[in-house]
């Protein structure tokens, strides 16, 4: 049993809400569209209608229906932004939460994250963060660049690496974890944790602990008191029935080990861990469990054929040596049986430590092959962003990796001189981070230059109301 509450509004900057949520048995979405008036408010819409109609009130629904659901969405937005120059550069983030089949048969929570709105689990008095952020701050949070307080003031905070709506194919995180009596979930937009820090929010939980919409308010109104830049969304769902809570020694770790982009996103890789199944735990085979209650789905890829197999990476051959020879010795004799067996072991010992050592060195010249960024105009004059060496190393040519929005024409002369040059960095967020800052389209007026976002296709900025026009 499930009871829950939710709130929404605009902001103090804000003419308009291009949020959207749903709150219902079974079901719970936060969306945060994107792209100006009437864009941003219908791609978020759209994205929690969809979810609506797949995922009806039914104990047969899985974690792959809710995948599903996000993959048409994203279909559905991209294809109307295309058709519709009104809606061009429209999308959405969306996080949400489903009562969904587990793989025992049971139910369980699906859970499911695109863009840089967040789902969190207050469990035993502490608010944990589940989803991970797609958004360029995240990046270099993760490199170290950046605090997390820092994250939230950052110019580029509005920047997310991932949308519905942008591309034809959308990655989806995904993975399910246990219905815990006690849990308290909390889904809500960026406008919420760019005002206020989680113990804050932590805070206004425990405040209001038997009513999940006075907690949602709550939230609404400490984010707008506390400036409320950008619109705010939340959903509060108490968890009144299900298993019994682990003890808090052992309750889980919330480890975003989902957001890695060098894992393999053609397929799922699942890390299944259940405290509460003693013979599911005695048949998992995860080396790296990533918590005692989570089962985390690893770079889905959002339109896929069901195959949850995942394809290993191809590894080189080892070659075998059978040891043949004419088993003379020099006095003309056959060799002994037993200093045969010990030749052929020593050649095959031989055989096996040159083959790891041509794949070691393999292994290291492919990853400095394919290590750095570079900026470059290609061969249409479109600004890209390249991963690997300029003019490539064999045959590991340089692959594009982001687009840029302007070509070689529609920039001022500067900004062409510098991208010309192929400026090379360590990461991909510092290379967009130079499109976006560096490179100016041309303009007449200067002022109007200097209002200019360019962001690159991967990278798209939300519309945010510049706080001299609020």
């Amino acid at each position: 049993m499930l009871r829950w509450g939710s709130a929404s509004d605009a902001g103090q900057l804000r003419a308009q809400n291009e949020d959207h949520a749903h709150a219902g048995e079974g079901l719970f979405v936060v969306a945060d569209g994107m792209g100006g008036h009437l864009a941003g408010e219908v791609a978020s819409e759209m994205a929690v209608k969809k979810l609506d109609e797949r995922l009806p009130i039914t104990a047969e629904s899985s974690l792959d229906d809710l995948v599903e659901a996000i993959a048409q969405a994203n279909e559905e937005i991209y294809s109307d932004s295309i058709d519709d120059p009104d809606r061009a550069g429209m999308g959405t983030t969306v996080t949400a939460v489903a009562v969904v089949r587990d793989l025992h048969d049971g139910e369980a929570f699906g859970v499911a994250n695109v863009g840089d709105s967040r789902s969190y689990v207050l469990r035993h008095g502490r608010l944990r963060q589940l989803t991970i952020d797609h958004s360029f701050v995240q990046e270099l949070v993760a490199e170290g660049a950046i605090t997390r307080d820092e994250a939230r003031f950052h110019p580029r905070r509005n920047i997310v690496t991932r949308a519905l709506g942008i591309e034809p194919y959308v990655r989806v995180d995904s993975w399910t974890m246990p219905i815990i009596r006690g849990d308290r979930l909390v889904l809500c937009s960026d406008g919420l944790v760019d005002e206020i820090t989680d113990d804050a929010i932590s805070e206004i939980l425990h405040a209001h602990p038997d009513d999940p919409q006075s907690a949602a308010q709550a939230l609404v109104d400490a984010a707008n008191d506390a400036g409320g830049r950008d619109n705010i969304t939340v959903v509060v769902v108490d968890v009144l029935e299900g298993d019994d809570p682990p003890d808090p020694t052992e309750e889980f770790d919330v480890v975003p080990m989902w957001d890695d982009d060098d894992l393999d996103t053609t397929g799922e890789t699942q890390i299944v861990a259940d405290p509460l199944d003693d013979e599911a735990n005695s048949d998992d085979d995860s080396d790296e469990p990533a918590g005692d209650d989570l089962e985390i789905t690893t770079g889905v890829a959002a339109l896929y054929d069901g195959d949850r197999d995942v394809t290993p990476a191809p590894g080189a051959k080892v070659p075998i040596v059978d040891g043949s020879d004419d088993g003379r010795s020099a006095g003309g004799t056959d060799r002994p049986p037993k200093k045969r067996r010990g030749v052929r072991l020593v050649r095959f010992v031989l055989a096996i430590g040159v083959a790891a050592v041509l794949i070691l060195g393999s292994a290291i010249f492919a990853a400095w092959a394919r290590s750095g960024y570079f900026v470059a105009f290609d061969d249409d004059g479109q600004v890209v962003i390249y991963q690997g060496r300029q003019g490539g190393v064999l045959w590991f040519d340089p692959t594009e990796e982001a687009v840029g929005q302007f070509g070689r024409d529609e920039l001022d002369d500067e900004s062409i001189e510098l991208v010309e040059e192929r400026p090379e960095f360590s990461s991909q967020a510092s290379a967009e981070l130079f499109v976006a800052e560096r490179l100016r389209p041309a303009a007449d007026d200067p002022d109007e230059r200097d209002d200019v976002e360019t962001p690159t296709d991967d990278t798209r900025p939300r519309d945010e109301t510049d706080d001299a026009g609020a």
